[in-house]
């Protein structure tokens, strides 16, 4: 296992070795002993327990609990110092996109937080008794329980490893002043702030802070779970038609299929939806037919029961055909016409999504391929 330069607490907060100084009454995080720092010319600097007998192996040999704990300390220390601007992470499709994180006046950040009886986050932070995100730590189990959104889950060894324990993130951000138009005493203060050395000359100074300025302010989130922006608006592009129907009705239609949370379901599997059109009362749907052919049964079900369930609403009932976008034939499991046509019942009053239940049990949906 590889070991890492630990910390150690200095009243409440959590204090890395290259910011600790001497002569301040730090404590083990694990067995609340005193502890000593050591700041050497040959080893690098690290924390110690003092000299006698002891049973806790904190610096020693740190097993997964002292990772867990010291980076749930990290993390709520940059988050008390503002110093996570933004928080990257993958949707379903694979993009990497990034969440800005909103500093307030007011905000609290605590540890091991106890959102309800059954549920105490590793970080939160608050606002007003307001809980305004969460962050839970990756160690050896992913986080299952109901977790308050928004919550970033954070691979601790990752972390650790990426960010040389907190002292380092990993991307560049904007600033608010330019470095060279900073004068001698904001640079020494960003240098101070960032634990860097403020020693040298005045250019020797900001090269130094462009230095730490590279290493910026981002932090990796391993929980995935959402579409990024931009497969938002590639999923929201598709065109909305409508030949004899009702122009408002196809473009509400559109609105609904863009909101919903099956469409975002099937989005990296089927891809997004070319064109919607309304022809008479029947919903034509163009998509990618190779990946709608390939995608498992359970997605090709929720697509189908998505469009089926906001096409309903149309007086003229869930007619509804799903094409492919370059008009190349893919098989369906759908009812065929004639059946369809002979479940129809004789007249159609106005469908409301209130009996949508009924409309499944009623009517098999169609899905019929056609070469133009």
């Amino acid at each position: 296992m590889r070991k890492f330069p630990l910390g150690a607490l200095l009243g409440d907060e959590y204090c890395l070795p290259c910011n600790a100084e001497k002569g301040l009454d730090y404590i083990c995080p694990q067995c609340e002993a005193s502890v000593i720092i050591r700041k050497g010319d040959i080893k690098k600097h690290h924390f110690a327990h003092k000299p006698g007998e002891r049973d806790c192996k904190f610096y020693d040999h740190p097993g997964e609990g002292a990772i867990h704990k010291m980076t749930k300390y990290i993390i709520a220390d940059l988050l008390s110092k503002g110093k996570i601007k933004k928080i990257v992470r993958s949707c379903p499709s694979g993009c990497n996109f990034e969440e800005k994180l909103e500093y307030e006046e007011g905000d609290e950040v605590v540890v091991e937080y106890r959102v309800n009886d059954k549920c105490i986050v590793d970080v939160a932070v608050i606002n007003n008794g307001k809980l305004k995100c969460v962050f839970e730590i990756y160690d050896t189990h992913k986080t299952t329980r109901e977790t308050p959104e928004p919550w970033f889950e954070i691979d601790a060894k990752k972390f650790l490893k990426d960010t040389e324990n907190g002292t380092k993130l990993t991307k560049d951000v904007e600033y608010d002043l330019d470095i060279d138009s900073m004068n001698l005493l904001q640079i020494v203060e960003e240098l101070h702030e960032r634990g860097a050395l403020i020693e040298g000359t005045l250019e020797k100074k900001r090269t130094r802070l462009r230095i730490e300025r590279r290493n910026s302010e981002y932090v990796y989130c391993m929980r995935g779970g959402k579409c990024c922006p931009s497969c938002k608006i590639h999923m929201s592009e598709f065109t909305a038609g409508s030949y004899n129907g009702c122009r408002e009705r196809i473009d509400c239609m559109k609105q609904e299929i863009i909101n919903s949370k099956e469409y975002e379901e099937c989005y990296p599997v089927i891809g997004a939806i070319e064109s919607i059109i309304d022809h008479k009362g029947q919903l034509s749907v163009r998509v990618n037919g190779w990946k709608f052919e390939k995608s498992p049964r359970f997605i090709q079900r929720k697509f189908e029961d998505m469009l089926m369930r906001e096409w309903s609403e149309l007086d003229w009932g869930p007619i509804i055909i799903i094409r492919d976008a370059r008009d190349v034939f893919f098989n369906s499991e759908w009812a065929d016409v004639e059946d369809r046509e002979r479940r129809k019942p004789e007249k159609r009053p106005g469908l409301r999504k209130s009996k949508i239940e009924n409309l499944v049990e009623d009517f098999h949906y169609q899905c019929a391929i056609s070469t133009n």
